[in-house]
C-alpha cells in the first residue's frame, strides 16, 4: 500500500486517537492548498499596490505632455499667422518654445520608461503563481483549533521544495502574502489543513 504524502487533520486525530482540536495545538505544521498568486512580503514592488507611485507618475506626465503639445501646436500655427491666441494666452519667445520642447522630450522618453517599467512588472506579476501547498501561520492554526474556521490568510509561510535553493525563486521559510486566490475562499477551516506524514512519523518516533 502507497502511504499518503499527508493526512487530514480528520484522519490524523483517527490515527492518534486524539480530537481534531488536539491535533491542531500538537504544534505540527499544518498547510494548505492555494492556487494564485504568491509574493516574498518584501517584494513590495511585485505585491498588490506597489506600482502606485509609478502609475500616477505615468498619467501625470501624460497629462502634462499633452497639455504640452496642444500649446506648442497653437503658438506654432500663430507664428505662422494661421491661429490668433486667446486673451488667456502669450505669444511664447523663442526660448520659451525650445524650453516646452526640451519638456516634451523629455517627459516622451520618460513615458516609455514607465510603461515599459509597469508592463514588466505585470508580466512578472503573472509568473508568481502557486498552485500547492503553503505553511499555515500559527495564529492561523490557533484560529482554527480555537474556533473551527478562520478568514482565509493573507499570509503564510513558503514550505520546503526540492530543488529550491533560493535563487530566483521564494526561499523555504520566508512570509508570502497571497493574492488573486482561485476560487476565491472567504474562510479556511480543519478540512482545508493537511500535515506532513514525514512530520508525523517524527512526532510519533519522538514519543515512543
Amino acid at each position: 500500500m502507497i502511504e499518503p504524502l499527508t493526512l487530514t487533520v480528520a484522519e490524523l486525530a483517527a490515527r492518534w486517537n486524539q480530537t481534531t482540536r488536539q491535533v491542531l495545538e500538537h504544534g505540527l505544521p499544518m498547510y494548505f492548498y492555494f492556487d494564485g498568486l504568491v509574493f516574498d512580503f518584501s517584494d513590495k514592488w511585485h505585491r498588490a499596490n506597489g506600482d502606485v507611485k509609478e502609475a500616477q507618475d505615468l498619467e501625470a506626465h501624460r497629462a502634462r505632455l499633452s497639455t504640452l503639445e496642444i500649446d506648442l501646436e497653437r503658438q506654432s500655427l500663430h507664428k505662422r499667422g494661421l491661429l490668433k491666441l486667446t486673451q488667456w494666452e502669450e505669444a511664447l519667445s523663442d526660448d520659451e518654445l525650445h524650453s516646452h520642447r526640451a519638456e516634451a522630450d523629455r517627459l516622451g522618453k520618460d513615458i516609455a520608461h514607465l510603461t515599459a517599467l509597469l508592463k514588466e512588472r505585470a508580466d512578472e506579476r503573472q509568473r508568481r503563481v502557486r498552485n500547492g501547498l503553503l505553511r499555515a501561520a500559527p495564529r492561523t492554526v490557533h484560529e482554527i483549533a480555537q474556533n473551527g474556521k478562520t478568514k482565509f490568510p493573507h499570509f503564510a509561510y513558503m514550505p520546503h521544495s526540492p530543488g529550491n535553493d533560493g535563487k530566483g525563486s521564494i526561499p523555504e521559510g520566508a512570509v508570502v502574502a497571497l493574492e488573486d486566490g482561485f476560487p476565491l475562499k472567504e474562510w479556511l477551516d480543519e478540512a482545508d489543513v493537511v500535515v506532513s506524514m514525514l512530520d508525523v512519523k517524527v512526532a510519533e518516533a519522538s514519543a515512543q
